[in-house]
């Protein structure tokens, strides 16, 4: 779906009306014109990128509180939140897209955007209703609010928003190169910072966050098609793929590196049992990997040779059974204490919150670093049930997506794991909020299948397949190469998905 002529000259428009008015009233007032002018542009770039690609702030969503500290925009973040001011583009784009375009379709039309994906958002809805009943009595008002707050106003936007706006699945591939884009960007400000930032050794070097992001831009260059021929994924493999490793591994994000291995294997089994992959290019990427983050390991460890040794040991020690007292030896501790502690709580929990009281005896950003004990002891079993039975429900709508699609999306379907993998590790609900997203990316997907195979229609709208109608199913892709599907060659340079729904 784009933008049409007309809209496009209404928003050149009004857009050309702000700006004159704003030189008129600088001129009258005789006010500088070098801000206004400045923010001007800004507009004009908002503008274009939320009219033509919307996507795109989804990737500046996520990305945003990586790069808050970095000098371009320490001004910024000052004047307004960085994440924030993303997350307002968001909403901007999501109105653009309601009012303009959805708008003048056919109410039938709209309720498609949700089609086959009813009971997982009324999973979510459930479990969003739990959490805010739990409020009312949870002993830790100040972070139970907060953390209600932001789940409700950014985790459950960054759940609906790709339904509005990845309709096709060229969207997802504009949103997937843009998010590799920007994760090999944040890799590059990682190396640097560790390299020729601060060598205090006590300045925590961590930042998991960034290293979550690397790990799902790793998860697209590897399984997910993002250019149209074999050449050019190869040179995403020499290039990108092992930029985003070192930066993973600067990151000294240890859960999510551990969930990456998990779900790099299940990929790679996954390839291998239905013929997509060779059994010696599965070898090679593998030791690949292996080697990029050994490579980084030593590369990088100099930066801060008592961080990386530690964080080394410790891992060593807990994987042969030892005891340690560093940050994971502390989350086994939290893993044990909040098990002991559920049974006193055990229908509908402590309250949002309530861990941080329940634990450290304050009411202050603490939780367990793991979802799933921290919303039953907060939220009960009944919580804790209601958001198993949402994973579960998006887990069987990726299931029959991929059967359908011949695993075409498989990197979705890891992505999900993924983001369930690092949830036992680290994050609190708000943290956690990538999972909801790529959640919502799936099930979008998800609908975009079955609306495709079920009615050979979308959005009330007919559409060209982009596949050869010759061959027995219709979800062959274009992309080329040793990962063509059922082992057929398929030309080099074939249609991609290129459709665009006009309405």
């Amino acid at each position: 779906m784009i933008a049409t002529s007309s809209n496009s000259r209404n928003l050149l428009l009004g857009f050309l009306v702000i700006a004159g008015s704003t030189v008129f009233l600088c001129i009258y007032w005789n006010l500088a014109l070098e801000l206004p002018l400045l923010g001007l542009a800004g507009l004009a770039v908002l503008l274009y990128v939320g009219a033509k690609y919307p996507e795109w702030f989804l990737v500046a969503a996520l990305f945003a509180p990586q790069w808050k500290t970095f000098w371009v925009f320490k001004i910024v973040d000052k004047a307004l939140d960085l994440t924030l001011a993303m997350l307002l583009c968001l909403v901007a784009a999501l109105i653009w897209r309601l009012l303009f375009q959805l708008g003048r379709s056919h109410s039938a039309d709209f309720r498609k955007i949700f089609f086959g994906q009813g009971n997982q958002i009324l999973a979510l809805c459930l479990f969003a209703a739990i959490v805010i009943a739990s409020y009312v009595y949870t002993n830790a008002p100040n972070y139970g609010g907060s953390k209600l707050t932001r789940f409700l106003s950014i985790g459950i936007l960054l759940f609906i928003a790709p339904f509005f706006l990845i309709l096709t699945e060229e969207h997802l591939r504009r949103f997937a190169r843009a998010f590799v884009a920007v994760s090999a960007a944040t890799a590059i400000q990682l190396i640097f910072t560790l390299e020729y930032g601060s060598q205090d050794p006590n300045v925590d070097i961590t930042r998991i966050g960034a290293g979550w992001l690397l790990g799902m831009a790793i998860i697209l260059v590897l399984f997910y098609p993002l250019v149209p021929s074999r050449r050019g994924q190869r040179a995403l493999y020499v290039s990108v793929l092992p930029l985003c490793i070192a930066g993973l591994v600067a990151s000294v994000a240890r859960g999510p590196l551990v969930a990456l291995v998990i779900a790099v294997l299940i990929g790679s089994i996954t390839w291998l049992s239905q013929g997509r992959l060779r059994m010696r290019t599965a070898l090679v990427l593998l030791l690949l990997f292996s080697v990029g983050i050994g490579g980084a390991y030593l590369a990088l460890r100099h930066a801060n040779l008592d961080k990386y040794t530690a964080k080394a040991n410790e891992f060593a020690t807990l994987a042969t059974g030892g005891s340690s007292s560093g940050s994971a030896g502390k989350r086994l501790d939290f893993y044990r204490a909040t098990l002991a502690a559920i049974p006193d709580h055990l229908l509908v929990g402590a309250g949002v919150g309530s861990w941080s009281r329940f634990y450290y005896g304050n009411d202050l950003r603490n939780y367990p670093h793991n979802l799933f004990l921290e919303i039953a002891y907060e939220e009960g079993l009944l919580g804790l049930a209601v958001f198993l039975i949402f994973l579960f429900s998006v887990g069987a709508a990726i299931f029959r997506m991929l059967h359908e699609s011949h695993s075409h999306f498989l990197a979705l379907g890891l992505m999900v794991l993924y983001c369930v993998l690092v949830s036992l590790f680290s994050g609190d609900l708000d943290d956690n909020r990538v999972l909801f997203f790529w959640a919502g990316v799936a099930l979008a997907i998800c609908r975009t299948v079955r609306l495709r195979l079920n009615a050979g229609q979308f959005m009330g709208r007919p559409f060209r397949r982009p596949f050869a109608p010759q061959t027995p199913s219709p979800w062959v892709p274009a992309y080329s190469g040793r990962f063509a599907l059922g082992g057929r060659p398929i030309p080099r340079r074939g249609r991609a998905w290129r459709e665009k729904f006009v309405y």
